[in-house]
């Protein structure tokens, strides 16, 4: 068994960091993020990601301290679409020493959704009529410009999805508009900077109407071969970590 396997980043990540730079203030000035509250808890500076349940009135939050924090105050992003162009969904603060609290919408609205067939067509919905979302990456702005993104994961490189190791972990959200279980799987080739992985995503996920929390853990069966099994939950020794993505 092969213990690790690294790569640059994943392309398609990195065209829609460099879209949503552009799309940041046209999402805010149309109302997209009118359920998203301002972030007013403290931060959690455990060794995972604190994240808090739903409830009807509000969506999860989302709240750390982000390792190799450059500092200074920042604005964050977080953002949805893992098999589209993401779609930011919140605003929220960072503060000077990398801690953050960001809450995610009640709801999602229904265009940035989708079947789980057009989001990867070996991908099944028990609901036919169900539509979902994953989070992806949170994007960091100091002073107007994207400097970095930031993920929870076991260790820096996972979290910046450009190394693999087995037990790796990372996890996020799912939201669905209504209850289904998502089953099948999704299967790509990965190639950055001349470093090429098939790369392999299980799923075994029952979801309930609104958001649940997703973890996907990863284990690298051969080199040039990557796995990822999805199921409900949290990585239990997972942080937040900033970092830049490499241009493709």
């Amino acid at each position: 068994m092969h213990k690790a396997f690294t790569v640059l980043a994943v392309a398609a990540g990195h065209r829609a960091v460099r879209g949503l730079a552009a799309l940041s203030v046209a999402a805010l000035s149309t109302g997209l993020l009118a359920a998203a509250a301002s972030p007013t808890a403290q931060p959690t500076t455990g060794k995972h990601p604190a994240i808090s349940t739903a409830s009807r009135r509000t969506g999860p939050a989302e709240r750390g301290k982000i390792v190799g924090w450059p500092g200074g105050n920042a604005v964050i992003y977080p953002t949805a679409g893992l098999f589209t162009n993401p779609q930011i969904l919140a605003v929220g603060s960072v503060r000077p020493d990398g801690s953050f609290t960001v809450q995610l919408p009640v709801w999602v609205p229904v265009d940035l959704l989708g079947k789980s067939s057009s989001q990867c067509a070996t991908l099944r919905s028990s609901n036919p009529k169900a539509l979902s979302t994953f989070t992806g990456d949170s994007l960091i702005y100091q002073h107007g410009t994207h400097n970095g993104d930031t993920h929870s994961g076991s260790t820096p490189g996972i979290a910046s999805f450009t190394s693999f190791a087995n037990g790796d972990t990372r996890s996020g959200f799912v939201y669905a508009n209504r209850n289904t279980t998502l089953t099948g799987f999704c299967q790509r080739t990965i190639t950055i900077g001349g470093v090429t992985a098939d790369f392999r995503q299980n799923f075994d996920l029952p979801l309930h109407q609104g958001w649940n929390p997703v973890v996907a853990d990863f284990s690298v069966p051969q080199p040039g071969h990557v796995v990822a099994n999805l199921k409900p939950g949290t990585g239990p020794h997972e942080r937040w970590y900033f970092f830049t993505p490499a241009a493709p």
